[in-house]
């Protein structure tokens, strides 16, 4: 996939679950591979060194740069082996960095994944029949690799920064969305795209000079900072569609990301599939002459439904047949089985414009005005790091 910031679409709106800060955790918690099962895998030092602790945090091994250990389910433990020879069998391990700068590879003995990269300690676990692998990563660290995946390589300085300002102030709001599970945040889609740790120079950089920097109201709140690849010329109150008014969250017109990749679309789909879909999701069965309505539909600026009579959420048929955005227009074909949809914008059209952002920060926008156009009246604010030792 050319532009890797397309990973995010769909955030959900609720209230606030980390409303209010005064530092920053010097570490985080994210479990990667989230949702993925993975029976075998390999863990290799790239830097430093690493002790395998067990659940007692007795050490049973150390792992110099370089050297490898594979970790294989059985059952509902798993067994370490080094050099072809099963060492230990296991319900839970901590690999814990020993130097001063530790980080590591896991490569899954999965066709479908791909080795990462990560900083910081890995804690191994076996649960629900899988594994269970929780990155403890310097959070500046995790908001590089966050950056890294949501937006792509070179791109400006100045869009990094913004990026990685929204990407730290959503991951503190939202720190304690899986603690009931035992960490902080997954590598999914909705708690952000982090699958490993920035490999670029020029993230890193960027995400340094903006270190500690959160996005918040005029009383010191986390915004949702919530963000999309193209709003195809116009982004969405929050309403429009979710459940919250939320007053930074205006819809604004945005003419920078007409020229992109993400601006237009085109696809097509059965008129009988959509019909099915309207009687099976909303008992509704239209006349001859609101087909007509539906087949001619046109959005000259973004709509929140379908029909007339406000029955039809278009973000209901977006999910459903997997459209890149809520923005689009509908023509029947001549034969009538076939509808074609024209559509703008990718993602959900709420918050920041990545490619308007992107096209803005090359036209001399700031990160203060950049930020302010999508978030209303929002401020940058510093927050300290919490240091725990």
């Amino acid at each position: 996939m050319c532009f890797r910031y397309y990973l995010i679409f769909i955030f959900i709106v609720s209230g606030p679950l980390y409303c209010y800060a005064d530092k920053l955790p010097e570490e985080i918690d994210v479990e990667i591979f989230s949702g993925e099962t993975i029976k075998k895998l390999n863990f290799t030092v790239t830097h430093g060194r690493y002790l395998v602790c067990d659940i007692e945090h007795n050490k049973l091994l150390e792992l110099t740069p370089f050297s490898s250990i594979t970790l294989e389910r059985k059952g509902n433990e798993f067994i370490i082996i080094r050099n072809d020879t099963v060492l230990f069998a296991v319900g839970k391990i901590t690999l814990q960095g020993a130097a001063f700068h530790n980080s590591f590879l896991v490569n899954p003995s999965h066709n479908d994944l791909h080795v990462r990269g990560y900083d910081g300690n890995l804690t191994v676990k076996i649960k629900n029949g899988r594994f269970s692998l929780i990155n403890r990563a310097p959070f500046e660290s995790y908001v590089a690799g966050t950056v890294q995946w949501e937006s792509g390589f070179n791109k400006h300085d100045i869009f990094y920064q913004v990026q990685a300002i929204i990407i730290r102030t959503y991951a503190l709001r939202n720190l304690n969305r899986h603690n009931h599970e035992g960490f902080h945040l997954c590598d999914k889609v909705h708690c952000q795209a982090y699958y490993g740790k920035s490999t670029d120079k020029s993230i890193i950089a960027a995400v340094d000079k903006c270190r500690g920097e959160v996005l918040t109201d005029i009383n010191g709140n986390l915004l949702n900072t919530v963000y999309h690849a193209n709003c195809g010329g116009h982004t969405l109150n929050s309403e429009d569609l979710w459940a919250e008014a939320l007053p930074y969250l205006r819809a604004v017109k945005d003419e920078y990301c007409s020229g992109m990749p993400g601006a237009r679309w085109e696809t097509s789909i059965s008129s009988n599939e959509l019909r099915k879909f309207l009687q099976q999701r909303f008992h509704y069965n239209p006349g001859e002459d609101e087909w007509k309505g539906i087949t001619g539909f046109r959005q000259a600026s973004r709509k929140q439904f379908l029909d007339d009579n406000e029955l039809i959420q278009i973000r209901h048929i977006r999910e459903h047949f997997g459209l890149r955005s809520t923005y689009f227009s509908i023509t029947l074909d001549e034969d009538g089985d076939t509808l074609q949809l024209e559509g703008k914008g990718y993602g959900h059209g709420v918050g920041l414009c990545q490619e308007g952002a992107m096209q803005r920060a090359k036209q001399g926008y700031s990160r203060k005005e950049i930020l302010q156009l999508y978030y209303r009246n929002s401020t940058i604010n510093y927050l300290e790091t919490e240091f725990t030792w």
